[in-house]
């Protein structure tokens, strides 16, 4: 029973699981809206039919490919911080990566916003797509690895109220894209969500606050 409740526990006492909880919800919620919104800025700006709304896609998913290969340079990063800390990376190394994620999402964003005109080609709203795909996978492998890294004692119960809140946060923002974007149109409704992820780019994230945990593994 204790077990059960520890995910809890971690999301209402401690500061770190709950802002990186929210903000992988973030951005798994607008990744899951995005099955409302590019139906809406591809067939209605664009003319797009369903199978063409369908391969637009595969910028996400060619963005996710591209992070993935950058991979071994994101290890060698490691590496190299682990040999100047005496052997052993501070688990803040792993979120430097999320660091980039977290500019990258806000950027592709904005530029996906300020490009669903009818005059812009269409490729350029799937680039920014692309740029999006790399951001979602730098935020979730590194936070995903610094909290298995930081609470490894009880690192399936930090996994579990992370996967509780993005699934929720992936379950509800579908449900109010179509009224937002039919109040604000694709600039307002796009530039919103930049807004959102804009907000979390501070997030207050160290050793310090790591130190200060209860539930943090101590070094």
């Amino acid at each position: 029973m204790s077990s059960c409740l520890t995910p809890f526990k971690l999301l209402l006492f401690d500061r770190i699981v709950l802002l990186l909880d929210i903000w992988n919800a973030i951005i798994l919620g607008i990744l899951y809206l995005t099955f409302q919104a590019f139906p809406i800025i591809f067939e209605n700006v664009h003319g797009f039919n369903m199978q063409e709304t369908g391969m637009t896609f595969i910028g996400i998913g060619i963005g996710i490919l591209g992070a993935l290969a950058t991979q071994p340079l994101w290890d060698r990063y490691t590496r190299l911080q682990a040999q100047k800390h005496g052997g052993i990376a501070p688990p803040e190394t792993i979120l430097v990566v999320s660091q980039v994620g977290g500019v990258l999402a806000p950027i592709s964003l904005y530029w996906l916003a300020f490009t669903t005109y009818e005059g812009i080609p269409w490729i350029v709203p799937v680039l920014a797509s692309v740029l999006f795909g790399v951001s979602v996978y730098y935020i979730f492998t590194s936070t995903f690895t610094y909290l298995v890294v930081s609470y490894r004692h009880i690192a399936a119960s930090a996994l579990a109220s992370n996967t509780a809140m993005r699934m929720t946060f992936a379950a509800v923002f579908p449900l109010f894209a179509g009224q937002m974007y039919d109040r604000l149109g694709t600039v307002g409704a796009t530039a919103l969500l930049a807004g959102l992820t804009t907000t979390t780019m501070p997030l207050p994230i160290g050793a310090r606050l790591r130190g200060n945990s209860r539930f943090a593994q101590k070094p």
